[in-house]
């Protein structure tokens, strides 16, 4: 059970009180209960792009975009001499720009054009893409539509951001990036950039602190904007913090437990919260609301054709194999990562089978940690970045699926 005295230290810490005061700040999004309506996102990032923006850092954002459209795309036709060769200031931003045609009425979210480029984005955050009662979808339409307007010297780049990162664009042209590529990518580097003016450092901050609320009717933040600082606390108080979120889980009513875990999550839910769905390799979801981290489960791989019942993974590690296989719920609707032992058989705890897992990264921590245990050693692997180390039959990782997933 975890002491008085090391509760203590794990909530003077500097790192978990700023975590505190950075959630209690109201921020001017929800007080206006705009927490999450697409035009407003969409005008903030129009603001954020908009090289002549009161921010006063020119196209430095716009250049964190290109670059990101550029990695997540190696096929995109241009590279880091190009963005540098662009005259990025000369790009002119607008909302909602009319992209009627075919007696089609659209509209594009986010467009800015210049003599050389056009940026077309299409910003999704509760909505699915529309149809328009047809078999195209509207990031199609606003395709075609740019095709055919553009002049020959201009280059489109097409966008999809979106706040469920499981969701994709119709017309595979586009580039999909999520709200916390966003944050980790644009954000977060404009609101440490020295030049930046205080009044676009306090939007900024207002916004990302916008983005970690829950997505209406979805169990999920748009974005986590803690998660280095969440990491750091977590690598020092691995164990008080495991012992914490073991006792609450395991509580029927937490908030009566005499246990200390208990009673300081009670009074810091929201920052103990905070902390486990940062540490996706390890928890990603919080003890009791049930709310997840936006991660890529087996049952989202399964569904999409790129796992199969029974699909066996290896990973190496510490110079040693460790097996595990993909293997369906008893209804057919859920696939998991089910860990093995040495001899590739489940493992049994008290006469029970132990191991299932909707990611990759909790298998892969407790199946070294199951083998070290069993060898007598100590020490214990902490985090794990499983998407990595687990490989199929075919040898693609588990994010080798995940980005076929993505297209």
């Amino acid at each position: 059970m975890v002491t008085n005295a090391q509760v203590e230290a794990l909530i003077t810490d500097i790192r978990f009180q700023e975590i505190k005061f950075f959630q209690e700040k109201a921020n001017i999004f929800t007080i206006v209960g705009q927490t999450h309506t697409e035009h407003w996102h969409s005008s903030f990032i129009r603001w954020l792009l908009d090289a002549h923006s009161s921010l006063r850092l020119g196209h430095f954002p716009l250049v964190r975009l290109l670059t990101l459209y550029m990695i997540k795309n190696p096929q995109c036709g241009f590279d880091l001499r190009d963005i540098y060769r662009w005259n990025l200031d000369d790009i002119v931003f607008s909302t909602e720009k009319d992209a009627s045609y075919d007696h089609k009425k659209r509209s594009i979210d986010i467009y800015g054009e210049s003599r050389e480029l056009i940026l077309v984005i299409e910003n999704k955050v509760n909505a699915r893409e529309n149809f328009n009662k047809s078999n195209q979808g509207q990031t199609m339409d606003y395709y075609e539509y740019v095709e055919r307007h553009k002049r020959p010297e201009q280059r489109a780049l097409y966008f999809f951001i979106t706040a469920d990162q499981r969701q994709t664009p119709d017309a595979d042209m586009y580039v999909q990036i999520t709200y916390q590529e966003m944050y980790d990518s644009i954000i977060s580097k404009c609101v440490e950039h020295p030049r930046v003016s205080p009044d676009g450092k306090y939007l900024l901050e207002q916004y990302a602190a916008n983005l970690r609320e829950s997505v209406h009717n979805s169990n999920t933040p748009m974005a986590l904007v803690n998660i280095d600082k969440c990491k750091s606390l977590y690598d020092d108080y691995t164990e008080i913090l495991d012992e914490i979120f073991i006792a609450v889980e395991g509580a029927e009513k937490y908030t009566e437990s005499g246990n200390p875990g208990c009673i300081v999550y009670s009074h810091y839910s929201d920052v103990f919260d905070e902390i486990y769905l940062s540490i996706d390799e390890r928890y990603g979801r919080t003890p009791k609301n049930k709310m997840e981290r936006q991660v890529v489960t087996f049952t989202d791989l399964y569904k999409r054709g790129l796992v199969k019942n029974k699909m066996q993974f290896t990973m190496k590690y510490d110079g040693e194999l460790f097996y595990a296989r993909a293997i369906l719920s008893s209804d057919g609707k859920d696939c998991y990562l089910q860990i093995l032992d040495e001899n590739k058989q489940p493992y049994i705890v008290n006469g029970k089978v132990v191991g299932i897992y909707r990611t990759s990264s909790s298998a892969g921590i407790d199946v070294i940690n199951f083998r070290r245990k069993e060898r007598g050693i100590n020490q214990r692997v902490k985090t794990l970045r499983g998407t990595t180390y687990w490989v199929n039959e075919a040898g693609q990782t588990v994010k080798d699926l995940i980005d076929q997933m993505y297209g």
